[in-house]
């Protein structure tokens, strides 16, 4: 908590609510959904004698975990490197609200919380960036080109629903308001998406990088409309089934020989197989550091819950950190791993028939697909979770590994058929003859 007290006596001049020289004004910084366990805007309260604070929203966001209550500040470490940008623009906040109300006070400007929005706004700017943004069309290019506080696992999907927004929009010769984004245009919308051929899930996603937007617009003060915030805007997700790879499908990924190909590859299928062996988010395992292994395990907060997990080392991780000097490969992106990890599967021989099921143009379709085909980033912690439980680890303990808070949410990872499931339950007690002596 910052104090900021007004020292020097003023002229005496009549104020409609009652400030004196000894007012004293309250700077503090708190976020708006303190328990989320996503990211959550950062606001400033300023108390300043005349009743319920002055609230306003810097448009920034961070974890929770990652906010330092005492502070007031986000936490400046490796894992968050938007830290010291964020900070830096909190200092300057701070020291824009103690100016402006001193300021108007000097001047004997009556007090009010609009007017300290109206001077805030000059100040940081925020007044042009409105003028400039007031259309929701308009807002979509700086979302895009100059919102730096959209997380890096929102920012490739919310750069996605733009261009559809805009190819919808071209098509049906609209220039779209905040206004016009209701559950009518939910529903064009949907429908647009399906007539391009997206997959069901792929619309639902683009739905939520669209709240993404909206709620953004709100934080910076140009989207009063609430349509949005309705559970029925959402497009509707439908169940796929994922598959995972066997463990031995994961040694013969490891065994492939990639010599002959750029070194990209070898990146892909080592921090692939990182991922699979260590039940880790992409956005995890992709960026692991040399300081996240220490004494046979791997320490890391996971970026999207900010859970702390301790995953003992698989010896084929072992091994890569060995081939490698104990270095880590070199960082590869979520859409590079995608596509190339679909090539390094094929050419470890990963070519078993799978059937894909699911809604694509408002139709239901079903293909065959070969395995590797399927595989994406994402199947590295569903193979993890799946092969632990197969050779017979505790489901409580590949839970805590993993960073799982409820037994719902892990076993939608799990590729289990029928009779796998009925393998597992054989050897429980319920199943057994009881013996009595």
């Amino acid at each position: 908590m910052v104090l900021c007290r007004f020292e020097k006596r003023l002229p005496p001049k009549p104020s409609p609510i009652n400030i004196t020289p000894n007012t004293m004004a309250t700077v503090n910084f708190y976020l708006k959904e303190a328990n989320s366990d996503k990211k959550t805007p950062i606001n400033l309260s300023f108390s300043f004698g005349a009743g319920s604070p002055f609230k306003y929203a810097t448009g920034f966001s961070v974890l929770p975990s990652d906010w330092s209550t005492d502070k007031q500040r986000v936490r400046e470490k490796r894992s968050v490197p938007e830290a010291a940008e964020c900070n830096a623009y909190l200092n300057r906040v701070e020291a824009t609200i103690n100016q402006v109300y001193f300021r108007a006070m000097a001047a004997g400007d009556t007090i009010t919380r609009e007017l300290l929005r109206e001077l805030m706004d000059q100040e940081l700017d925020k007044a042009t960036k409105r003028k400039k943004v007031g259309t929701f069309m308009a807002y979509l290019d700086y979302i895009v080109d100059f919102k730096k506080n959209i997380g890096s696992s929102d920012r490739w999907i919310v750069e996605a629903a733009v261009i559809n927004i805009k190819e919808y929009a071209a098509a049906k010769k609209k220039k779209l308001n905040f206004s016009d984004i209701t559950l009518a245009f939910r529903d064009e919308f949907n429908s647009f998406l399906e007539e391009k051929g997206y997959k069901q899930n792929s619309i639902s996603t683009y739905f939520a990088a669209l709240r993404i937007i909206l709620i953004q617009a709100q934080e910076d003060g140009i989207n009063p409309y609430n349509h949005f915030r309705s559970k029925k805007f959402s497009a509707k997700k439908e169940k796929v089934k994922r598959y995972a790879l066997k463990e031995s499908e994961l040694i013969k990924i490891y065994e492939v020989d990639l010599s002959g190909y750029p070194r990209t590859y070898e990146d892909t299928r080592d921090t692939f197989l990182i991922g699979a062996f260590s039940l880790m988010r992409v956005s995890d395992y992709s960026k692991l550091e040399k300081g996240h292994f220490q004494d046979g395990k791997i320490y890391r907060k996971t970026q999207k819950t900010g859970t702390n997990v301790v995953i003992p080392v698989h010896w084929v991780v072992s091994e890569i950190l060995k081939k490698r000097n104990g270095e880590l490969p070199q960082h590869v992106d979520r859409m590079t791993i995608n596509i190339r990890i679909k090539e390094i599967a094929k050419l470890a021989g990963i070519n078993s028939e799978v059937v894909v099921t699911y809604t694509k143009g408002g139709k239901r379709v079903h293909e065959v697909k070969s395995k590797a085909e399927t595989i994406t980033s994402h199947t590295a912690r569903r193979s993890g979770a799946t092969n632990m439980i197969k050779r017979g680890i505790a489901r409580s303990k590949v839970m805590t590994i993993g960073g799982w808070a409820t037994e719902e949410a892990f076993n939608k990872y799990l590729d289990m058929s029928e009779e796998e499931t009925a393998d597992e339950l054989a050897s429980h007690p319920f199943f057994q003859k009881l013996v009595t002596t």
